[in-house]
């Protein structure tokens, strides 16, 4: 489209680069881009917060559902087990977590929020929820609704094993 930069029907200016460019990759480019601009400023208000991520996560799971197996943490992290019990190990270090092991299956760990952990949680909700206002604000409802369709579509197509 061409016109004067008052015409409503005028191209979009381009907009300048920033961070990584991998030439015939623009998607994956500026996907990689805005996770890691968006990483940033949680980590910042995460900070702020008092908490460290990804403890943020484990905190808001366990307050959303109650004791839990380690294995479910694994699980719903999407992380490899040595990981997950690395962040386990420090959280309970920090006095977020407990950990005990399961009365039906001795092999299993139990994992739950202790006082401190739960007074963390609202900062850590907080956080993401100033987060997410960062992120969404230049966008209008209905450009939000079209983002989490296609970030959806996207995530689905990755994980599709048969790609």
């Amino acid at each position: 489209m061409t016109g004067s930069p008052d015409d409503p029907k005028a191209a979009p200016a381009a907009r300048p680069h920033v961070g990584t460019s991998i030439e015939g990759a623009p998607i994956g480019s500026l996907l990689l881009q805005v996770l890691r601009a968006h990483a940033r400023v949680g980590t910042e208000l995460l900070k702020k917060a008092g908490v460290a991520p990804p403890h943020e996560i484990v905190l808001l799971y366990l307050d959303t559902h109650g004791p839990v197996q380690q294995t479910d943490l694994v699980h719903y992290m999407g992380r490899d087990r040595s990981t997950v019990t690395a962040t386990l190990q420090a959280m309970e270090r920090a006095g977020l977590v407990a950990r005990t092991s399961s009365p039906s299956d001795k092999r299993a760990m139990i994992v739950q929020l202790s006082r401190k952990g739960r007074s963390a949680v609202p900062r850590a909700r907080a956080a993401w929820h100033e987060l997410e206002r960062r992120t969404a604000s230049a966008l209008t409802p209905k450009q939000q609704a079209d983002l989490i369709d296609a970030l959806s579509t996207i995530r689905d197509a990755l994980n599709d094993p048969t790609g």
